[in-house]
């Protein structure tokens, strides 16, 4: 068995049922499971949490509202109308809530994003995917999609502060704190010095560095922000990490099938953190399998029996 817990991630589109994800990854030697934003009350039903090792949460859980439904209605806690602002922050209570009930203490969050067209973004992903990552065509579209972002980046985190520092109180209430993830996309928030300005507002503990192995990865590759650079800065205050792999931009791979450094990950993680495999559902168990002997030998994960 494994210190690490496996993402019900790996049950989407794998399992017809939820409750049948569960057997199957004790099985492959997980007995910690983290619950994912793509599990919703529907999926819940039949299955006795209670008698599970749940370890972590990620928002929003249950997804009776899915992600896609709140970014396309900008209900967000980064939005700066305020309806909708506290549409996102119900959408994290309603998880904050789950989680104090299952007993879970870490849930992972994504604070919102900044209001920019995200057609620059993708036609930056564009480039990159056709190897055009070195010409002065992404340059310039990058140059402008950074200067995009930091004209807007001010009503969004004013908007963010506002839903964190509400949040925090809520989620003290409970007993749970809130791990602030690094992201995916460049208009995502937090960016590096973002993330400090956010982990500021509490002292307590209650807000903490959620960090992400492929993301990470992911914005370093577009040329925003070397990988490192989240760990050197923030290592001190995470929670817990979400460990999988990265080939180019696509990501969620199980450990050994892409270009993760893993040497470096392993080096910066703190002891009593969570641990958590976030693979997707086309990872084979035999891959998953070997991604645990892979991490185990790297250090980063530790073997229980």
């Amino acid at each position: 068995m494994w210190d690490t817990a496996l993402s019900t991630m790996w049950s989407l589109g794998r399992f017809t049922h939820l409750k049948d994800f569960f057997p199957a990854a004790q099985q492959l030697g997980f007995e910690r499971f983290e619950l994912n934003h793509g599990i919703n009350s529907h999926m819940l039903n039949g299955v006795d949490l209670g008698r599970l090792n749940i370890v972590s949460m990620h928002e929003p859980c249950p997804a009776d509202i899915s992600t896609k439904t709140l970014r396309a209605r900008n209900w967000l806690v980064s939005s700066p109308d305020p309806e909708n602002r506290q549409q996102g922050v119900h959408a994290v209570q309603r998880s904050i809530d789950l989680a104090q009930e299952l007993g879970v203490s870490v849930l992972v969050m994504h604070p919102g994003r900044v209001d920019v067209d995200a057609k620059m973004e993708r036609d930056l992903w564009d480039l990159f995917e056709a190897g055009q990552a070195q010409t002065p065509a992404y340059a310039e579209l990058k140059e402008r999609l950074v200067a995009a972002r930091a004209a807007q980046a001010g009503a969004n985190l004013e908007a963010v502060h506002q839903s964190l520092t509400e949040l925090a109180e809520y989620a003290g209430r409970a007993g749970i704190r809130l791990g602030l993830e690094n992201r995916y996309h460049f208009l995502d928030i937090p960016l590096l010095d973002e993330m400090e300005s956010l982990l500021e507002l509490t002292n307590d503990g209650r807000i903490g560095f959620w960090y992400d192995t492929g993301h990470g990865q992911t914005l370093d590759n577009l040329g925003f922000i070397p990988h490192t650079e989240w760990l050197r800065r923030y290592a001190d205050r995470m929670l817990g990490v979400h460990l999988h792999d990265i080939r180019g931009l696509k990501d969620h791979f199980a450990a050994g099938l892409g270009e993760m450094d893993w040497d470096m990950v392993t080096a910066h993680l703190p002891d009593d953190i969570v641990r958590t495999c976030e693979f997707r559902a086309h990872n084979t168990p035999e891959q998953v399998v070997a991604a645990m002997e892979l991490l185990a030998t790297k250090g980063c994960v530790t073997r229980l029996d």
